[in-house]
C-alpha cells in the first residue's frame, strides 16, 4: 500500500514539473512573440541632406530609402503614398525624405537614381520630385529594357518631358557626378540594418514594405500626438 501511494505522489510531482515547464515555455514564447511585434526603432539621424517634400519645419518626418526600379516600391507610391501626400505631407504636418538605395540586382536603380539626383541639381527639391514621380508612375516603360543604352534613353528622355535642360541633365548624368551621395544613401541604410526596399523611418519607428496606407497613417498619428 505505502509503495502505491508514493508512486502515485511521485507521479503527482512529474506531472507538476511538467505543467510547471510547459507554462514556462508558453509564457516564454508570448513574451518572444510580444517583442517581436514591437516596432523597431531607429534612433540614427538618418536625414543626411537628401530631397525633401513637404514643410521642412514638420514635427513628423518620414525617411524613405527607396529603388526607381523596385516593384514594391512602385505599389507604395501608387498606394499609399499619394494618401500621405494628401492627407499629411500637403497639409504641412509631415515632411518626407527620400533617399537612395538601388538593389544591386536591380540594373536600372543606380543610372535612375543619378537622374534623380541630376534632375535636382538643376531644379532643386521640386525637379527632383517631377522625375520622381516620372520614374515610378512610368517605370514598367522607362525600365522595359535596362541594358546601359536603353536606360540613357529613356532616363534623357524623362528630363526632357518634365522640362529639363537636356545638354545639362547629360553633362551631369553621363558624368555620374552624384553616385557618391548615392553610395553614401546606401552605406547609411546598411549601418542600421536597412537592406530592402521601401524602408521608413517615421520619427525613428521603422516601418518596412508597401504597407497599407492605414499603416502609415497610425505611425504618423502616433508621431503627431508624441510631437505635441
Amino acid at each position: 500500500m505505502g509503495s502505491f501511494i508514493g508512486g502515485a505522489h511521485l507521479k503527482t510531482q512529474v506531472i507538476s514539473a511538467l505543467d510547471e515547464y510547459i507554462q514556462d515555455q508558453q509564457n516564454a514564447a508570448q513574451k518572444q512573440a510580444a517583442k517581436a511585434s514591437e516596432p523597431k526603432i531607429i534612433t540614427a539621424d538618418l536625414s543626411d541632406d537628401d530631397a525633401v517634400e513637404g514643410d521642412s519645419d514638420a514635427k513628423v518626418t518620414i525617411v524613405e530609402f527607396s529603388d526607381f526600379q523596385c516593384p514594391y516600391c512602385s505599389k507604395f507610391y501608387t498606394d499609399a503614398y499619394q494618401d500621405i501626400l494628401k492627407d499629411y505631407i500637403n497639409t504641412g504636418k509631415v515632411k518626407l525624405i527620400f533617399r537612395d538605395l538601388p538593389l544591386d540586382f536591380h540594373p536600372g536603380a543606380m543610372p535612375a537614381a543619378l537622374a534623380a539626383e541630376c534632375a535636382r541639381d538643376q531644379g532643386g527639391d521640386e525637379a527632383y520630385f517631377k522625375m520622381h514621380d516620372k520614374l515610378f508612375a512610368d517605370q514598367k516603360t522607362i525600365f522595359a529594357d535596362t541594358s546601359k543604352e536603353a536606360m540613357d534613353k529613356a532616363l534623357k528622355n524623362a528630363a526632357n518631358q518634365i522640362g529639363l535642360n537636356a545638354s545639362a541633365f547629360a553633362s551631369c548624368y553621363d558624368s555620374k557626378k552624384y553616385q557618391s551621395e548615392i553610395e553614401k544613401d546606401k552605406n547609411d541604410a546598411a549601418k542600421v540594418g536597412i537592406t530592402g526596399t521601401p524602408a521608413f523611418v517615421i520619427n525613428g519607428t521603422y516601418i518596412s514594405g508597401a504597407r497599407p496606407y492605414a499603416t502609415f497613417k497610425a505611425a504618423i498619428d502616433k508621431a503627431l500626438e508624441e510631437a505635441k
